[in-house]
Protein backbone atom coordinates (compact mmCIF):
# COMPACT_ATOMS: atom_id res chain seq x y z
CA UNK A 1 0.00 0.00 0.00
CA UNK A 2 1.16 3.37 -0.96
CA UNK A 3 1.45 5.80 1.95
CA UNK A 4 1.64 9.56 2.68
CA UNK A 5 5.25 11.09 2.11
CA UNK A 6 6.19 14.57 4.42
CA UNK A 7 9.14 15.93 2.02
CA UNK A 8 9.92 18.76 3.99
CA UNK A 9 9.04 20.72 6.94
CA UNK A 10 9.71 24.09 7.69
CA UNK A 11 9.56 25.82 11.13
CA UNK A 12 9.93 29.60 12.31
CA UNK A 13 9.63 30.56 15.48
CA UNK A 14 8.15 27.19 16.82
CA UNK A 15 8.98 26.27 20.69
CA UNK A 16 12.76 25.84 20.66
CA UNK A 17 12.89 24.98 17.17
CA UNK A 18 16.36 26.58 15.30
CA UNK A 19 13.72 28.36 11.88
CA UNK A 20 14.94 26.39 9.01
CA UNK A 21 13.50 23.44 6.90
CA UNK A 22 14.37 19.56 6.79
CA UNK A 23 13.69 17.14 4.09
CA UNK A 24 12.32 13.69 4.86
CA UNK A 25 13.11 10.62 2.55
CA UNK A 26 11.07 7.92 2.17
CA UNK A 27 11.69 5.18 5.01
CA UNK A 28 12.80 5.69 8.44
CA UNK A 29 14.34 8.42 10.00
CA UNK A 30 15.78 8.25 12.63
CA UNK A 31 16.43 11.78 15.21
CA UNK A 32 18.18 11.19 18.42
CA UNK A 33 19.65 13.65 20.95
CA UNK A 34 19.47 14.59 24.95
CA UNK A 35 16.31 14.96 26.54
CA UNK A 36 14.93 18.87 25.69
CA UNK A 37 17.06 18.66 22.14
CA UNK A 38 13.76 19.20 20.53
CA UNK A 39 13.34 15.75 19.47
CA UNK A 40 9.46 15.78 21.02
CA UNK A 41 8.56 19.71 19.40
CA UNK A 42 9.69 18.23 15.90
CA UNK A 43 7.17 15.59 15.76
CA UNK A 44 4.90 18.30 17.24
CA UNK A 45 5.41 20.70 14.68
CA UNK A 46 5.35 17.45 11.76
CA UNK A 47 1.84 16.84 13.28
CA UNK A 48 0.28 19.50 13.30
CA UNK A 49 1.63 20.59 9.59
CA UNK A 50 0.31 17.65 8.54
CA UNK A 51 -3.12 17.20 9.97
CA UNK A 52 -3.60 20.59 11.30
CA UNK A 53 -4.25 19.20 15.10
CA UNK A 54 -3.00 20.07 18.24
CA UNK A 55 -3.60 19.32 22.32
CA UNK A 56 -2.05 22.03 23.55
CA UNK A 57 -4.75 24.08 25.54
CA UNK A 58 -3.00 27.73 24.40
CA UNK A 59 -1.91 28.24 21.00
CA UNK A 60 0.41 30.99 22.63
CA UNK A 61 1.81 28.01 24.20
CA UNK A 62 3.74 26.91 20.89
CA UNK A 63 5.17 30.04 19.76
CA UNK A 64 8.70 30.68 20.75
CA UNK A 65 9.50 32.87 23.84
CA UNK A 66 9.73 36.39 22.91
CA UNK A 67 8.25 36.28 19.60
CA UNK A 68 4.20 36.91 18.73
CA UNK A 69 3.89 34.31 15.86
CA UNK A 70 4.96 30.78 14.64
CA UNK A 71 4.35 29.45 11.43
CA UNK A 72 4.88 25.56 10.27
CA UNK A 73 4.96 24.03 6.94
CA UNK A 74 4.80 20.79 5.76
CA UNK A 75 5.28 19.71 1.66
CA UNK A 76 3.35 16.87 1.33
CA UNK A 77 3.10 13.75 -1.18
CA UNK A 78 -0.08 12.17 -1.19
CA UNK A 79 -2.58 10.34 -4.04
CA UNK A 80 -0.07 10.95 -6.15
CA UNK A 81 0.05 15.08 -6.22
CA UNK A 82 2.14 17.26 -4.40
CA UNK A 83 0.91 20.26 -1.61
CA UNK A 84 1.65 22.58 0.52
CA UNK A 85 0.38 22.61 4.21
CA UNK A 86 0.77 25.99 5.98
CA UNK A 87 -0.21 26.68 9.79
CA UNK A 88 0.30 30.17 11.13
CA UNK A 89 0.15 30.46 14.87
CA UNK A 90 -1.16 33.44 17.33
CA UNK A 91 -2.28 34.04 20.58
CA UNK A 92 -5.72 31.99 20.41
CA UNK A 93 -5.59 31.94 16.30
CA UNK A 94 -4.98 29.44 14.00
CA UNK A 95 -4.76 29.57 9.92
CA UNK A 96 -4.79 27.38 7.70
CA UNK A 97 -3.76 26.98 4.10
CA UNK A 98 -3.57 24.40 1.72
CA UNK A 99 -1.64 25.45 -1.52
CA UNK A 100 -1.78 29.29 -0.76
CA UNK A 101 -5.68 29.25 -0.08
CA UNK A 102 -7.34 29.48 3.04
CA UNK A 103 -8.71 26.49 4.47
CA UNK A 104 -10.46 24.89 7.99
CA UNK A 105 -8.41 21.75 9.82
CA UNK A 106 -11.23 19.61 8.44
CA UNK A 107 -9.93 20.19 4.97
CA UNK A 108 -6.23 18.57 6.01
CA UNK A 109 -5.93 15.41 5.09
CA UNK A 110 -7.67 13.40 7.67
CA UNK A 111 -5.54 10.27 7.59
CA UNK A 112 -2.27 11.65 7.12
CA UNK A 113 -0.03 10.84 10.54
CA UNK A 114 -0.04 9.00 13.47
CA UNK A 115 1.89 10.16 16.51
CA UNK A 116 3.32 7.35 19.01
CA UNK A 117 4.18 8.80 22.64
CA UNK A 118 5.34 8.03 25.88
CA UNK A 119 2.58 9.73 27.20
CA UNK A 120 -0.02 7.40 25.51
CA UNK A 121 -0.20 5.21 28.67
CA UNK A 122 -2.56 8.30 30.24
CA UNK A 123 -5.57 6.40 27.76
CA UNK A 124 -5.51 3.64 30.05
CA UNK A 125 -4.49 4.82 33.27
CA UNK A 126 -5.91 8.40 32.57
CA UNK A 127 -9.73 9.40 33.42
CA UNK A 128 -12.49 8.72 31.41
CA UNK A 129 -12.23 11.88 29.04
CA UNK A 130 -9.18 10.81 27.62
CA UNK A 131 -10.29 7.80 26.06
CA UNK A 132 -13.26 9.79 24.84
CA UNK A 133 -11.47 12.21 23.07
CA UNK A 134 -9.05 9.23 21.53
CA UNK A 135 -12.19 7.75 19.85
CA UNK A 136 -13.67 11.07 19.24
CA UNK A 137 -10.87 12.12 17.52
CA UNK A 138 -10.05 9.14 15.36
CA UNK A 139 -13.83 9.18 14.26
CA UNK A 140 -13.58 12.86 13.22
CA UNK A 141 -10.38 11.84 11.08
CA UNK A 142 -12.32 8.65 9.50
CA UNK A 143 -15.71 11.13 8.48
CA UNK A 144 -15.96 14.73 8.14
CA UNK A 145 -19.91 14.52 9.23
CA UNK A 146 -19.14 12.63 12.56
CA UNK A 147 -16.64 15.64 13.25
CA UNK A 148 -19.56 18.02 12.28
CA UNK A 149 -22.64 16.56 14.35
CA UNK A 150 -19.70 16.03 17.41
CA UNK A 151 -19.13 20.37 17.23
CA UNK A 152 -22.71 20.77 17.22
CA UNK A 153 -23.55 18.41 19.73
CA UNK A 154 -21.17 19.77 22.31
CA UNK A 155 -22.16 23.36 21.94
CA UNK A 156 -26.24 22.04 22.58
CA UNK A 157 -24.67 20.37 25.78
CA UNK A 158 -22.52 23.98 26.46
CA UNK A 159 -26.20 25.84 25.64
CA UNK A 160 -28.05 23.45 27.33
CA UNK A 161 -25.62 23.69 30.80
CA UNK A 162 -26.17 27.34 30.66
CA UNK A 163 -30.29 26.93 30.66
CA UNK A 164 -29.85 24.30 33.59
CA UNK A 165 -27.98 26.63 35.41
CA UNK A 166 -30.75 29.67 35.05
CA UNK A 167 -33.32 27.35 35.82
CA UNK A 168 -34.73 27.36 32.35
CA UNK A 169 -37.10 23.79 33.15
CA UNK A 170 -39.57 25.83 30.64
CA UNK A 171 -37.11 25.70 27.36
CA UNK A 172 -35.42 21.91 28.18
CA UNK A 173 -37.51 20.54 25.40
CA UNK A 174 -35.80 22.81 22.76
CA UNK A 175 -32.56 21.39 23.82
CA UNK A 176 -33.65 17.96 24.39
CA UNK A 177 -34.39 17.22 21.26
CA UNK A 178 -31.17 18.86 19.41
CA UNK A 179 -29.62 16.77 22.21
CA UNK A 180 -31.38 13.90 21.28
CA UNK A 181 -30.85 14.11 17.44
CA UNK A 182 -26.89 14.39 17.73
CA UNK A 183 -26.29 12.32 20.21
CA UNK A 184 -28.30 9.56 19.03
CA UNK A 185 -25.96 9.92 15.37
CA UNK A 186 -22.93 10.30 17.60
CA UNK A 187 -23.66 7.02 19.34
CA UNK A 188 -24.68 4.93 16.67
CA UNK A 189 -20.96 5.54 14.50
CA UNK A 190 -19.05 4.81 17.67
CA UNK A 191 -21.09 1.53 17.99
CA UNK A 192 -20.47 1.00 14.43
CA UNK A 193 -17.02 1.74 14.18
CA UNK A 194 -15.99 -0.11 17.60
CA UNK A 195 -16.44 -3.03 16.07
CA UNK A 196 -13.25 -2.97 13.57
CA UNK A 197 -11.40 -0.81 16.14
CA UNK A 198 -11.92 -4.02 18.70
CA UNK A 199 -10.72 -6.61 16.36
CA UNK A 200 -7.85 -4.36 15.40
CA UNK A 201 -6.15 -3.74 18.55
CA UNK A 202 -7.07 -7.42 19.58
CA UNK A 203 -4.52 -8.44 16.95
CA UNK A 204 -1.95 -5.57 18.06
CA UNK A 205 -2.12 -6.42 21.47
CA UNK A 206 -2.04 -10.23 20.83
CA UNK A 207 1.13 -9.42 18.23
CA UNK A 208 2.98 -7.42 21.30
CA UNK A 209 2.82 -10.86 22.94
CA UNK A 210 0.25 -10.28 25.86
CA UNK A 211 -1.06 -12.73 27.34
CA UNK A 212 -4.04 -11.21 28.62
CA UNK A 213 -7.02 -11.15 25.38
CA UNK A 214 -7.87 -6.66 24.62
CA UNK A 215 -11.16 -6.24 24.56
CA UNK A 216 -12.60 -2.61 23.47
CA UNK A 217 -16.44 -1.87 24.72
CA UNK A 218 -18.57 1.17 25.16
CA UNK A 219 -19.37 2.01 28.81
CA UNK A 220 -22.57 4.46 27.69
CA UNK A 221 -24.65 6.76 29.75
CA UNK A 222 -27.72 5.89 27.85
CA UNK A 223 -28.92 4.38 24.56
CA UNK A 224 -30.39 5.51 21.49
CA UNK A 225 -33.19 3.90 22.16
CA UNK A 226 -33.85 5.41 25.56
CA UNK A 227 -31.75 8.67 25.41
CA UNK A 228 -35.24 11.05 25.49
CA UNK A 229 -36.69 9.13 28.52
CA UNK A 230 -33.05 8.95 30.25
CA UNK A 231 -32.92 12.75 29.50
CA UNK A 232 -36.53 13.77 31.54
CA UNK A 233 -35.81 11.13 34.09
CA UNK A 234 -32.52 13.00 35.23
CA UNK A 235 -34.40 16.41 34.70
CA UNK A 236 -34.33 17.68 38.98
CA UNK A 237 -30.91 16.30 38.89
CA UNK A 238 -29.68 18.10 36.05
CA UNK A 239 -30.94 21.28 37.50
CA UNK A 240 -29.99 21.01 40.88
CA UNK A 241 -26.21 20.41 39.40
CA UNK A 242 -26.62 22.92 36.43
CA UNK A 243 -24.94 20.49 34.15
CA UNK A 244 -25.88 17.28 31.57
CA UNK A 245 -25.22 14.00 33.01
CA UNK A 246 -26.39 12.18 30.65
CA UNK A 247 -25.22 11.06 26.66
CA UNK A 248 -21.97 10.90 25.03
CA UNK A 249 -20.64 13.35 25.99
CA UNK A 250 -20.02 11.16 29.49
CA UNK A 251 -19.42 7.92 27.95
CA UNK A 252 -16.34 5.72 28.53
CA UNK A 253 -14.25 3.83 26.17
CA UNK A 254 -13.30 0.86 28.35
CA UNK A 255 -10.29 -1.48 27.87
CA UNK A 256 -10.69 -4.61 29.01
CA UNK A 257 -7.65 -7.00 29.46
CA UNK A 258 -8.22 -10.80 30.03
CA UNK A 259 -11.23 -10.56 32.38
CA UNK A 260 -10.73 -7.19 34.37
CA UNK A 261 -10.93 -3.64 33.29
CA UNK A 262 -7.11 -2.55 32.31
CA UNK A 263 -7.58 1.31 34.10
CA UNK A 264 -7.35 -0.44 37.80
CA UNK A 265 -5.64 -4.02 37.21
CA UNK A 266 -3.02 -3.34 34.46
CA UNK A 267 0.71 -3.13 35.31
CA UNK A 268 2.78 -0.15 33.71
CA UNK A 269 3.65 -2.33 31.12
CA UNK A 270 0.62 -4.18 30.37
CA UNK A 271 -0.86 -0.49 30.06
CA UNK A 272 1.80 0.66 27.83
CA UNK A 273 1.29 -2.17 25.88
CA UNK A 274 -2.70 -1.95 25.54
CA UNK A 275 -2.34 1.60 24.35
CA UNK A 276 0.73 0.76 21.73
CA UNK A 277 -2.56 -1.53 20.57
CA UNK A 278 -4.80 1.24 20.16
CA UNK A 279 -2.20 3.26 17.97
CA UNK A 280 -1.40 0.50 15.93
CA UNK A 281 -5.11 0.03 15.25
CA UNK A 282 -5.70 3.52 14.58
CA UNK A 283 -2.78 3.58 11.77
CA UNK A 284 -4.77 0.50 10.21
CA UNK A 285 -8.77 2.52 10.29
CA UNK A 286 -6.75 5.45 8.54
CA UNK A 287 -5.09 3.33 6.09
CA UNK A 288 -8.10 1.38 5.65
CA UNK A 289 -10.30 4.36 4.77
CA UNK A 290 -8.05 6.83 3.09
CA UNK A 291 -6.01 3.61 0.73
CA UNK A 292 -2.45 4.81 1.83
CA UNK A 293 -0.69 4.44 5.01
CA UNK A 294 -0.14 7.65 7.07
CA UNK A 295 3.18 9.16 8.43
CA UNK A 296 4.14 7.77 11.67
CA UNK A 297 5.64 9.50 14.31
CA UNK A 298 7.32 7.52 17.15
CA UNK A 299 8.16 9.96 20.21
CA UNK A 300 11.12 8.30 22.18
CA UNK A 301 11.61 4.60 21.27
CA UNK A 302 14.42 4.23 23.36
CA UNK A 303 11.43 5.25 26.57
CA UNK A 304 10.80 1.18 26.00
CA UNK A 305 12.33 -0.55 28.26
CA UNK A 306 11.08 -4.29 27.40
CA UNK A 307 12.82 -5.47 24.34
CA UNK A 308 9.45 -6.56 23.26
CA UNK A 309 7.54 -3.18 23.15
CA UNK A 310 10.67 -1.64 21.79
CA UNK A 311 11.32 -4.09 18.53
CA UNK A 312 7.46 -3.58 17.94
CA UNK A 313 8.03 0.36 17.51
CA UNK A 314 10.85 -0.13 15.22
CA UNK A 315 9.34 -2.99 13.20
CA UNK A 316 6.23 -1.01 13.15
CA UNK A 317 8.30 2.37 11.96
CA UNK A 318 9.98 -0.33 8.91
CA UNK A 319 6.48 -1.46 7.92
CA UNK A 320 5.40 1.77 6.86
CA UNK A 321 6.37 4.09 3.71
CA UNK A 322 8.13 6.86 5.91
CA UNK A 323 8.32 7.18 9.41
CA UNK A 324 10.18 9.90 12.18
CA UNK A 325 11.18 7.79 14.77
CA UNK A 326 13.08 9.80 18.17
CA UNK A 327 15.16 8.66 20.72
CA UNK A 328 18.34 9.60 23.07
CA UNK A 329 19.91 6.73 21.14
CA UNK A 330 20.25 5.93 17.21
CA UNK A 331 17.41 4.47 15.62
CA UNK A 332 18.93 1.24 13.56
CA UNK A 333 18.43 0.51 10.39
CA UNK A 334 17.19 4.23 9.28
CA UNK A 335 17.42 5.55 5.80
CA UNK A 336 18.70 8.84 7.28
CA UNK A 337 19.79 9.64 10.93
CA UNK A 338 19.86 13.74 12.42
CA UNK A 339 21.30 14.53 15.34
CA UNK A 340 19.31 17.15 17.58
CA UNK A 341 20.91 19.38 19.48
CA UNK A 342 19.16 23.04 21.31
CA UNK A 343 16.44 22.94 18.23
CA UNK A 344 18.95 22.39 15.72
CA UNK A 345 19.50 18.77 13.37
CA UNK A 346 22.64 18.20 11.83
CA UNK A 347 23.00 14.88 9.54
CA UNK A 348 24.98 12.16 11.08
CA UNK A 349 24.82 9.94 7.68
CA UNK A 350 22.55 9.09 5.21
CA UNK A 351 22.20 7.48 1.55
CA UNK A 352 23.97 9.72 -1.00
CA UNK A 353 20.15 10.40 -2.25
CA UNK A 354 19.19 12.01 0.71
CA UNK A 355 19.95 15.32 2.09
CA UNK A 356 19.02 17.73 5.17
CA UNK A 357 18.94 21.46 4.92
CA UNK A 358 18.46 23.74 7.63
CA UNK A 359 17.52 27.36 6.63
CA UNK A 360 18.23 30.78 8.61
CA UNK A 361 19.41 28.70 11.18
Amino acid sequence: MAGVHLSSLSTLNYRNLAPGTLTFPVGVTGVFGENGAGKTNLLEAAYLALTGLTDVTRLEQLVQSGEKEAYVRADVQQGGSLSIQEVGLGRGRRHLKVDGVRAKAGDLPRGSAVWIRPEDSELVFGPPAGRRAYLDALLSRLSARYAGQLARYERTVSQRNAALKAGEDWAMHVWDDALVKLGTEIMQVRRRALSRLDELAREANAGLGSRKPLTLTLTESTTPETYAHDLAARRAEELARGATVTGPHRDDLTLTLGEFAAQEYASRGEGRTVALALRRAELELLAEKFGEKPVLLIDDFTAELDPGRRSFLLDLAASVPQAIVTGTERAPGATLTLRAHAGRFTEENSRPETATVEVGA
